[in-house]
Formats: C-alpha cells, structure tokens, sequence
C-alpha cells in the first residue's frame, strides 16, 4: 500500500505559473522581501508576486515602436524594406534607453531596410509618418548610437521653424548668393564639420547635433556659438 501511495503522489503534475513574459522580458520569481531602507523611507516587509521584468530599460515601451509594414508612397522606389529579427531589435533595445531625452525617441517608429540608394549609409529618416528607417548597413557600424542621434535631428531640425533655421545657418557659414538672372543660391561653409554637410542646412545640422553629443567638450571648444544654439534648443 506504501509503494503505491508513493506512485500516486509522484504521477500528479508539478503546479506551474501561469504568468507568461515577452521575450523582452524576464520572469521574476515570487518572493519575501524584508524590511530594507530605501533613500529617505522604509520600505516595510511584504510578499511580492511574481511578475515581468524588462531585459532593457522601458523596453515594453520601445517594443511597439518596430513597424515591420513599409511606409507606403516611400519615395527610394530601389529600396526594399524587411522584416526585423529578433537579434536587431534586441540590438537596438539596448541603445534607446541610453540616448539623451532631447533626441526625442519615443516620437519616432523604427523600420527595417535592405540596402540604402545611398551606398554605405546606415540609416535615413522620414518625416511624414516619423519613421527612422535603418539599413543592413547600420548593424555594421562601430557607434550604432551616434547613428539614432543623427536621423532623429532631422527631426528635430523640422521643429526648428524659420527663425531657428535661420539662426542656425548664419552660424554655420551659410550664405545666399543671387546670380545675374536674380536666382538665389545657398552657399555652404567654407569650413565643413564634415563633407556631406554641403548637400544641405538640414544635413549640417545633423552632423554639427551628432558631434555635440558624441564630442560636446572638443565640440564646445571648436563651435562655440553652435554649442550655445543646441544647449538652448536640444531640451
């Protein structure tokens, strides 16, 4: 009667959780937590139940911001966008919660791209529906972060509105120049803080925002009438 009282308690199945994480998230097991001090209260003895955590910081909040669907009327007609996979959202996860808050991240949705019609560029962005768009060539890159800072200043440069433009660009060297027919032109710096800020206002200032993040004491030192612009604008 023993032997088979013992292979009926063994044949009941072992009570699991119901609780069910995302694959951003890990489980956190039930437990006691004792009476311990925490900053200037107490925090009192109490059983806590078991819940989700996230892997990355706010990651339950970045999560919704992957799109997978292409962003109709894409204008690049040779550029093909894919499906993310799990490793390169996880790659990006691990950025977002360290970018300063005036890159404005949590405005923007992530898309995934094959290749650029730009050769070697990792990423662009795309104002209308807010996207920044990252290419295979982004998974490439030694400083991913500084790549996420610069598209999301062209974000911010829209916000900018004339007047802050305007500032701007008489900061950085930028000049009009009217022809003999009357047509009005922009001229660049003379002294570029890199070579494709010459395409245009917007470019320029992405760069000159990337170099304020990446380098802000050589930065402050070498523009400082830039810097004082962004520390006034960049909130």
């Amino acid at each position: 009667m023993k032997i088979v009282f013992a292979l009926i308690i063994l044949s009941i199945p072992l009570a699991s959780s119901a609780l069910e994480c995302s694959w951003w998230q890990s489980k956190v097991s039930a437990s006691n937590v004792d009476k311990h001090p925490r900053q200037q209260t107490t925090v009192r003895k109490h059983p806590r139940v078991e819940y989700c955590r996230n892997k990355w910081k706010d990651a339950d909040l970045y999560i919704k911001q992957f799109k997978t669907e292409p962003i109709s009327g894409w204008l690049h007609k040779g550029e093909a966008f894919k499906k993310w996979s799990r490793d390169e959202i996880q790659v990006v996860l691990e950025i977002l919660p360290t970018l300063p808050s005036w890159t404005q991240i949590p405005n923007y949705n992530f898309r995934r791209a094959k290749d650029s019609i730009h050769k070697g560029n990792p990423a662009t962005s795309e104002l209308i529906h807010k996207s920044i768009i990252l290419y295979d060539q982004f998974f490439k890159e030694p400083n991913k972060k500084s790549v996420i800072v610069h598209e999301s200043s062209h974000h911010i440069y829209k916000n900018l509105g004339p007047d802050g433009v305007k500032e701007f660009a008489d900061l950085s060297g930028w000049e009009l120049e009217v022809d003999k027919t009357g047509k009005v032109f922009e001229i660049p710096p003379k002294v570029l803080i890199k070579s494709d800020s010459s395409v245009s206002k917007e470019e320029d200032f992405s760069n000159h925002v990337e170099e304020f993040h990446d380098s802000p004491e050589a930065y402050a030192k070498k523009y400082p009438k830039i810097h004082q612009f962004l520390k006034g604008k960049l909130k």
